[in-house]
């Protein structure tokens, strides 16, 4: 019967490190490859996809005359002028 001494098993015990490794980085390659992987790229085509219709309504609203503060300014505007007041100056002081 052959005996261990203690380099053999110094180097059996690195042996089985680097295979118990070797096996975890492979299971976790091959759960990123075909699970995690497809999911994460499904989440940020989605969220581009999001991004990029946000982005368009924005650029149409600008470009048809309908964002924020120009439907803003043009409330005020309105709302002047169904009052009965007239538009003020920024340079105009309030008045007393």
């Amino acid at each position: 019967m052959a005996t261990l001494t203690p380099s053999t098993l110094a180097w059996l015990l690195i042996g089985c490190a680097l295979l118990s490794s070797l096996v975890t980085l492979v299971v976790v390659g091959l759960a990123v490859k075909f699970w995690l992987g497809p999911k994460l790229e499904r989440h940020i085509d989605s969220r581009f996809e999001a991004g990029a219709d946000r982005l368009t309504e924005r650029f149409v609203a600008v470009l048809t005359g309908k964002s924020r503060d120009l439907i803003r300014d043009r409330a005020r505007d309105l709302a002047r002028l169904v009052g009965g007041r007239r538009a003020r100056d920024e340079d105009e002081p309030p008045p007393e």
